[in-house]
């Protein structure tokens, strides 16, 4: 069973759909950000390994084998745990809540591990981030906007697929 991508989507589209237009900005946002991140590592996986297996592996084995194999770095591990473990946060943790420092803090762990947000959110006041970035759902599109780019620019190094085009470099020419 192929389990690849449907149809071909920018980047632009996964943040607008997931974060910008959803009812429930957080919950929405967090997981279609960790879904969009884990199907960027599946694909990142060396091409010889059995695509069931890498399905089936958890997203912590899928981020240590892509570091083992010099595909990302600890750094880009290590940021792409935290969201993993925000996601685990906001999907299993009933009654959590969820405010704008929140996002502050994640951003400030994923810029410690290496994510580059242009403007350093994570060191803003909770009223400076939410008035620079429109809000509370723009905190969060910023939070998935820099970490699908990181591991979308780390695919496309590594000869994958262009997400910021929606065409794949594989099957031009």
């Amino acid at each position: 069973m192929d389990r690849g991508p449907k149809r071909l989507v920018e980047l632009e589209d996964i943040v607008w759909e997931a974060v910008l237009d959803s009812r429930e900005p957080i919950l929405d946002a967090v997981l279609h950000t960790h879904l969009a991140l884990e199907a960027l590592l599946i694909e990142m996986l060396e091409p010889g390994l059995n695509s069931r297996a890498a399905l089936r592996a958890s997203f912590p084995d899928k981020t240590k084998r892509l570091v083992n194999t010099k595909r990302i770095t600890e750094n880009q591990k290590i940021a792409y745990d935290r969201l993993n473990d925000a996601r685990n946060d906001i999907a299993h943790t009933f009654g959590l809540s969820i405010d704008a420092e929140w996002l502050l803090q994640l951003a400030r762990d994923l810029e410690a591990a290496g994510i580059d947000f242009s403007d350093s959110m994570g060191h803003y006041t909770v009223e400076e981030a939410l008035e620079y970035h429109n809000g509370f759902r723009g905190l969060m599109a910023e939070i998935c906007w820099c970490v699908l780019y990181d591991a979308g620019y780390t695919l496309m190094e590594l000869g994958g697929r262009d997400i910021f085009s929606a065409t794949d470099r594989r099957t031009e020419n």
